[in-house]
Parts: structure tokens; sequence; C-alpha cells
């Protein structure tokens, strides 16, 4: 678990988007893996740094400093095992004691939740840490890293986890290439909204990153969250059972769904694919789709 040169750029344009770092705790006590000059360009760029970089001493090898400039003024680390120092000894497999909720301004995760085995548990538990109006910020590899953790997270998941229905609305996801030298930044559209698989294929490692605010407390997971091509088919089958148009979402799509025969509906699929649907080839992500993964500066 660390910060590298595009999570620092992330963090610090995470705060342009009014992320308060004041009461931050991260997953795991996060090493400094890239040149303070990172942070000096940073600092440069945003100018929304609490402190100087020569207000701040790095004395080994964690982030604790960057955090300092960032604004935080209590700084948690929670951690399985206190070998690196974590204020909270916790295994994120079992919920977080109730005290703990509510209590952050800023979860972070930049590198754990790939690791840990029972996911829905342990994301719960740093979505109820956060204060109404604080932030979850993730950044975890979402492709092409195989063998990193037992999990690789998809922009699906991600927006149907931090949606509406437990409390929380995405602000910002995005997509890069970490180690590269020239950050590009791609928008990440969610899924539900294009009405399409978001997806990219290519053989380069990627980070997804994205920021989600907590708007309202509410029973997170009340409801288990689906992936949202399957509730749009489910929807369209009810539709078409208890003749209902409205719940096709309107009158065409309800008489096409109806009248049109299959094979025909999976040609015209299949032509939408090859025609309709827009790719462009990008020096980084390989060959992808605008609609879906908007190139953006942050």
């Amino acid at each position: 678990m660390g910060i590298v040169k595009a999570d620092c750029n992330f963090l610090f344009y995470a705060k342009t988007l009014n992320v308060s770092f004041e009461t931050t705790c991260t997953l795991g006590h996060l090493a400094f893996y890239t040149e303070k000059g990172v942070i000096a360009d940073c600092l440069n760029k945003y100018k929304n740094g609490v402190k100087k970089l020569e207000q701040v001493t790095f004395t080994d090898r964690y982030s604790d400093p960057l955090f300092e400039i960032l604004g935080t003024k209590k700084l948690d680390t929670l951690d399985f095992s206190p070998y690196e120092g974590a204020t909270i000894v916790h295994d994120l497999n079992t919920p977080i004691p109730t005290n703990i909720h509510n209590s952050f301004s800023c979860v972070l995760d930049s590198g754990t939740l790939e690791h840990v085995f029972n996911f829905p548990v342990a994301i719960k538990s740093c979505m109820e840490a956060v204060k109404v109006g604080g932030h979850y910020i993730g950044i975890t590899p979402t492709n092409n890293q195989m063998g990193h953790g037992f999990y690789q997270f998809s922009p699906e998941l991600i927006y149907r986890i931090f949606s509406e229905e437990n409390g929380f609305r995405i602000v910002k996801m995005l997509i890069t290439v970490p180690d590269s030298d020239n950050l590009d930044w791609y928008e990440v559209a969610d899924p539900k909204k294009v009405n399409n698989r978001v997806m990219v294929v290519n053989s380069i490692p990627l980070s997804l990153m994205f920021i989600a605010e907590k708007v309202e407390h509410k029973e997170i997971f009340n409801s288990t969250p689906q992936q949202s091509d399957y509730t749009a088919t489910w929807k369209a089958f009810t539709s078409l059972k208890e003749k209902n148009a409205e719940l096709s979402g309107g009158k065409f799509k309800y008489y096409y769904r109806k009248l049109i025969p299959r094979r025909l509906k999976i040609i015209l699929k299949n032509l939408y694919s090859i025609y309709g649907n827009e790719k462009v080839d990008t020096q980084n992500l390989g060959t992808i789709n605008p609609e879906y993964f908007k190139k953006t500066e942050i």
C-alpha cells in the first residue's frame, strides 16, 4: 500500500473538489513511493496545500507528511497487524467497531481492499466510517494486474456500491496508467447511464481512481447491488410479462421488444456494435469507446 505519482496528483485534485482531509483514515500505513518533487509540482499546479513542502519532514518511508500538506490534523491508519504502526488494528474481513462509525472526513484506500477476501464486509465498514458530508477515495488496480491481490475491481461495481441507495454519490471516477511519466486521465461513464458495459481491453496495467461523497446516512447494502445491464434485462422481461410499457422505458422500447424477432434483434445489435459504437485508438489505453472513457485534465 502506498502513494505513487498518479495517486499524489489525484489527492491534490480531490482537494479541489471539496474533499476535506482534516480527519483521515488510510487503509494501511501508506508508503511514499514517489519523489518529493512530485509534491512540489502538485503544490505549484493546484495551489491548495495547507502547508509548504519545507514545513514538513519525511523521517521515514511513509506518506504522513503528505497528508499534513493536504490539511490532515488527525491521521489514523487501519491495518490487520501493528507491524507498520497502525493506530487502529482491525481485520477488515470482520465489521469495524461501531465507535469508528461516522468518524472521518476522508477514508482512503490506496491499494488495500483488493487484498481483503471478505470484500463486501470491508467496503461496508469503510463506508460506515465516513462522516455525512465526508468522502471515500479509492485507488485500486482495475486491469491487467492479475495476481496482485484477490480482486481487480470494475467501474460497474464501484458505481453500484457508492449509490444513492447506500447514501453515497460518485463525485468523479477516472482511470490512468499509474506508472506513466506523462499521466493521461480518462473519466469513466456509469454503465447504468450509458446502458452498456463499460469495458476496456488492452495489455497495460491500469488504476481506477474515484471519489465518493457520503450525502446521507443509510443502511448500507439494505438491498444487494445488482449489475445494471441485468437489472435492465429483468425489467424488460417483467414489462412484457405484465404488458407494462412504462416499466419497459416507453412504448417504443416496449413494442420493439414485443414485436421484433429475437434473431433480428441480435443482428441489429451486432450491426450497432460494428457501426454505431465509435472507437478511437489511444496511446495509453488502446482502442476505447470515447463515450465511455472521455479524456480529461485534472
